[in-house]
């Protein structure tokens, strides 16, 4: 079978952002339909919930290593081959995982595992750079989030009934096979967006120039405030993932079953507030709305954490502020992704890889200091919240200066120029 190669006169194929979802997929569902399984994992284990909570973390830090080596080597390999590396990677930690018999085994191969994915996901912001700039890169960018949502929404429950079923075990042989199925997407159905010419242009360059074109990124200060920004504002988010199996089966008493259910709830808002910003983008920048999102969440975080220190367990107290939060970052994540990339048209591997890795870094950091800060409330968890919600409002602001429009010094073209 051949791999799809299209002449450059040509728009990329139709299914291209359904292709890009259902591989950035891979990413929540790793996460999130193992978390019903976490209790049952430590009880089989012979460890602590608390522990095992660990291997999430682990995942993020390996993602996080896995975009920041795959990003530059996409700019200089082609993104289909870094992809087709990453998934191999992913799919053999994955076997490896079926028969770890200590809590240390899961961690360390989680951290690996996570590491192919990241090698194979940071491919699809870089292709869709690759094609657009500005609100259309955001609009593609939201279409791709909406799409790809549906994997946390579905996750859990797939894997609260693959724990009944057939154990934990179960939960990864559907990862195994799924990343199977992007295997075959990646070699066969994704186009090349970087040409020949560019990958043996950059191949006969020395390593060097991959630290230099992450010099590039980190010397932009604006860039690195809407890096910054989206960092704060998703560390909210990894802060929930990585307590959320203590938060509603612990805390609030929430049967294993009914996890996905509360679960869903957040990311239904999420996927209601892309399409919100979707046609948001036909009447403002990206960066002005990423702002009104950081402003949103900062209202979310003040209300959870008051809701919070009220005393009163009451699971909708949690809740609505919970929705509010989450679904902000279905506004901020495309437009602070759109106003980053748009300083790097010609290093955008590179470029996305230390997107990815510092949100990813940002969020394993956080949940391992929540997670140690286990005081057996809900205090450490929204105060951590509204933290982030501030520092992203305070990088946003005074860092990116996104009341500013962003110039960029490099003309942007069309540049779809496959294999």
């Amino acid at each position: 079978m051949e791999s799809i190669a299209i002449p450059a006169e040509k728009k990329p194929p139709r299914w291209l952002a359904v292709w890009l979802a259902a591989l950035v997929a891979l990413t929540p569902f790793s996460i999130d339909s193992y978390l019903p399984a976490i209790p049952a994992m430590a009880e089989a284990l012979d460890t602590a919930v608390a522990r095992v909570q660990h291997s999430v973390s682990s995942f993020l830090l390996g993602f996080a290593i896995g975009q920041l080596c795959g990003g530059p080597l996409s700019d200089r390999w082609g993104r289909r081959l870094v992809g087709t590396i990453g998934l191999s990677i992913y799919i053999a930690t994955s076997i490896l995982v079926l028969f770890a018999d200590h809590v240390d085994q899961l961690i360390i191969l989680r951290l690996f595992q996570a590491i192919g994915g990241g090698f194979a996901t940071v491919i699809c912001a870089a292709i869709v750079r690759d094609l657009h700039s500005g609100r259309e890169a955001a609009k593609i960018i939201s279409m791709i989030s909406t799409m790809m949502l549906v994997a946390p929404l579905i996750a859990p429950v797939i894997g609260s009934v693959l724990l009944a079923g057939g154990g934990w075990q179960s939960i990864f042989v559907f990862l195994i096979l799924y990343a199977t199925a992007m295997l075959v997407l990646v070699r066969f159905l994704l186009p090349e967006t970087v040409s020949r010419f560019s990958r043996a242009r950059r191949q006969r360059k020395p390593l060097r120039s991959v630290i230099n074109s992450y010099g590039q990124v980190l010397g932009n200060r604006r860039a690195l405030g809407f890096l910054a920004a989206q960092a704060c504002v998703s560390g909210s988010m990894f802060i929930y993932i990585t307590t959320a199996p203590f938060v509603f089966m612990k805390v609030f008493e929430v049967p294993a079953t009914q996890f996905p259910i509360y679960f869903g709830i957040c990311v239904l808002g999420l996927i209601c507030m892309v399409q919100v910003n979707i046609r948001l983008l036909n009447l403002f920048e990206p960066r002005n709305i990423l702002l009104a999102g950081i402003l949103l969440q900062l209202l979310g975080c003040g209300l959870l954490l008051l809701g919070t220190l009220t005393g009163v367990k009451e699971i909708t107290l949690w809740m609505v502020p919970l929705v509010l939060v989450m679904a902000c970052i279905g506004i901020t994540g495309p437009n602070a992704a759109a106003c980053f990339l748009e300083f790097f048209p010609r290093i955008s591997g590179s470029a996305n890889a230390l997107y990815g890795a510092t949100i990813f870094i940002t969020g394993g950091i956080l949940g391992g200091i929540v997670n140690s800060l286990h005081t057996g409330t809900l205090v450490p968890v929204a105060g951590a919240m509204l933290g982030c919600a501030v520092a992203a409002l305070l990088a946003a602001v005074f860092i990116a200066r996104a009341y500013e429009p962003i110039d960029v010094a490099v003309p942007v073209t069309k540049r779809y120029i496959p294999r």
